[in-house]
This record gives C-alpha cells, structure tokens and sequence, in this order.
C-alpha cells in the first residue's frame, strides 16, 4: 500500500505535467479539428472592451492609448473602464481622457472584480464583449481577430486570445517560459474545442451567452467561460492571432502571493462546476480532470509521494526515487544561484506551494474576492516603448495554475 501511494502521487504528478500532453499530441494527430467557417464577417458587430481596475494609476493611461489605437471600426467599439473604489488615481485618469468610445464607471466602494464585471456586462452595449486587464496590451488587430475567431466558430461559448509573458529571467522568474508550455498546451487543446477557462488578459463571447457570477468568486477568467459551457453548452477556442502582452512579476515571492490567491480560486470553481468532470462532457471532463483537477491536487500528490517515499528506504529504487526529489526541490531552494534549471524547479514549487495554501485558505473560508497589483518590474512608458512587434507566446493568468 505504501509503495502504491508513493508511485501514484509521483506518477499522477508526472501524467498531469508530461503524459496528459503527450497524449493530447498523439490525439490531435489522430484525429479532425473542430470544423469552422473560413474569411471574416460581411458585418462588424458592436464590440465592448471590459476593464475591471483597482489602483492602476501607474499604468492606465498607457492602456487607454493602447485602446484607442486598436484596428477595429471606431463607431461600432467602446471600452468600459470599471474603477473598483480606486484609492489612487486611476478614475480620474480614465475621467479625463472619457469621450468617444472611452466610458468610466466609477463605484464608490470597492467589492470585487467579480461584482464589478457584473455591473459593466450589464451597461454594456456590444454585441460581443473582449474581458481584459489594466496591465494587458493589445496589438492593433487583437479585437478584430478574436471577432473572427467567433464568426468562424458558431459552437463556440468563448475564444482565447494569445499573451506574451515577459519574463525577468534574471530574477530567477520563469513565468514567461511556463506560460509557453502552457500556450503549446492551449493549442492542443483547441483542436478540440476543449480549451478550459480563459486568460483574463483577452478572451472574448457573445453578450447573450454570459451568466453572472458569485461576488466572491476568486478566478472569475476561470469561472466564466466554464460555467458559460456548464449551463449553456458550446466550445472553447484558442486564438494565436490576437495577440496581447504583459509583463511577469519581478520576484517568484509576488507570483507565490498570487497563486495563493489562484489556489483558493480554483478549488472554489471545483465546487461550482464538477459537473463538467462527469464522462458524458466527453472531451472537456477529459481534459478537466488531467490539465486542472490533477494539478491542483499537486501539492498533496507531492506530500503523499514524498512521505511514502521516506518510509520505504530498504529499496534501492526508492532510495534513488527520494534523492531525485531532493535533487529537484535542493535546485528550487538554490535557484539565485545556479539559474536556469533551478529557476525552473523553484518556479514549479513556487507554483505548488501557492495552490497548497490556496486550498487551505479556500477550506477555511480565509481567501477574499480582492486582488492587489503586484509591483511593476519596469516604468509603464518604459514597457511601452519597448513593445515587441511580434510577440512569441501566450497569460493572464489563471490557466497557469
């Protein structure tokens, strides 16, 4: 019984990292793409860009410029900027640049990103509404091609567009390269229709198939499109050609703080729609349970292995098996100083351990439905000005749990 409990927490561990997507490859081998429509829409709809910040004055300005040169029809977009009770400048930063197709809704008192994107789905006019963040910036043509990723997916209930995290490797932070695996995992996922959630950077549905959601929820980029599919049916797709892009936080300690909050966020979303795990939703329970189920039991399979894996020291292939593990979390603990592969195995506990405390938090009813921005690695006008024109991977960022 021991040696089944540490095999099977290492190895369902090893399957959710390695063998889910392996198998994932071969299946889209195998197998037809979702069918979809071909060219663009003979009509433009009405769009409406949703931002949901708090305290992001440092940043704001810079997307409201980000916003206006998108290339889109001007007449048929607009961009709600919803201000969660500010304490800094950020509402009047968005007040003095309001007309044309900026809005402001400044709530007096803050109450999460969830009630306010409820309020702001509400006045919305669009037909299709593009969620993203403060933070995020689009290229020209990101809204357009997300539109025409839904014309060309009638089954779709969302579509996904592509971030680039840029990483400041130096500081031992691989976000940028873990969200690269993860957008090669989108993709594989999209040949499905299978993506889960969103990225709460750029993702985009039609207006009617919205449902709101709790006020407390916690991962609501995670929550939306899944209970959208739960409640209503439909697919969701992945879109490399709209393209946005941020910047990582600057120290693994700011990513563990946010994970923390994911880790409680996605335990929550479990509870809401397990249904999704039952064997009748085909694709998606397959791709639920091995791509987000497995990884939030992470934490725990690693306990469990680690803890087996102590009590059965007699055998040579366990003694191997403990100093692997040793080996792996030693290179996390020493990652300022050996680099790259420590930085790798630091940021996998990193990433673990924030879903670990996540969990307890959601258990015991500590997380709350508040985010804070994490501290800017760089000026806002200093990213700004070195924006690549062609970004090379996909954010935010939930779907990194």
């Amino acid at each position: 019984m021991i040696e089944v409990l540490a095999l099977t927490g290492l190895g369902l561990l090893a399957y959710a990292y390695v063998g889910y997507p392996g198998l994932l490859w071969l299946l889209s081998k195998v197998t037809r793409a979702r069918p979809r429509r071909a060219g663009e829409p003979t009509e433009w709809p009405c769009v409406s860009i949703i931002v949901s910040a708090y305290n992001e004055e440092h940043v704001i300005g810079e997307r409201l410029r980000n916003l206006r040169d998108l290339d889109y029809p001007p007449e048929r977009l607009e961009c709600l900027i919803g201000s969660d009770g500010s304490t800094d400048r950020t509402a009047a930063i968005v007040e003095a640049s309001a007309g044309g197709a900026i809005r402001l809704v400044a709530f007096p008192e803050r109450r999460g990103k969830a009630s306010v994107l409820n309020d702001l789905v509400e006045r919305a006019r669009g037909d299709v509404l593009v969620l993203t963040d403060a933070n995020t910036f689009f290229q020209p043509d990101a809204v357009r091609a997300l539109v025409t990723a839904l014309w060309r997916h009638p089954t779709a209930c969302a579509v996904v567009g592509r971030l680039e995290v840029r990483s400041p490797t130096a500081t031992g932070n691989l976000d940028g390269t873990y969200w690269s695996y993860e957008t090669w995992l989108k993709t594989l996922e999209s040949h499905f229709g299978a993506v889960l959630g969103a990225n709460g950077a750029i993702y985009a549905f039609h207006r009617e198939r919205y449902r709101p959601i709790p006020a407390d929820t916690i991962v609501d980029d995670f929550l939306i499109p899944m209970t959208m599919r739960l409640h209503g049916g439909g697919e969701v797709f992945f879109v490399p050609a709209a393209r946005a892009w941020e910047t990582s936080p600057a120290q693994v300690s700011h990513e563990l703080r946010r994970r923390v909050r994911i880790g409680a966020g996605d335990f929550q979303a479990l509870a809401w729609t397990w249904r999704l795990l039952l064997p009748w939703h085909g694709m998606v329970a397959f791709s639920y349970f091995s791509h987000k189920v497995l990884r939030w039991l992470g934490p725990w399979l690693m306990l469990t292995g680690f803890a087996a894996n102590l009590l059965l020291l007699r055998s040579p292939f366990f003694r191997w098996l403990l100093l692997g593990q040793l080996v792996f979390y030693g290179l996390g603990a020493l990652a300022p100083a050996v680099r790259l592969v420590a930085s790798a195995a630091r940021y996998f506990i990193a990433l673990n351990a924030g879903l670990g405390l996540g969990s307890v938090r959601f258990v015991l009813g500590l997380q709350r439905p508040f985010w804070n921005t994490a501290p800017r690695s760089e000026p806002a006008s200093d990213r700004a000005s070195t924006r690549p024109s062609e970004p090379s991977t996909a954010s935010s960022r939930q779907d990194a749990a």
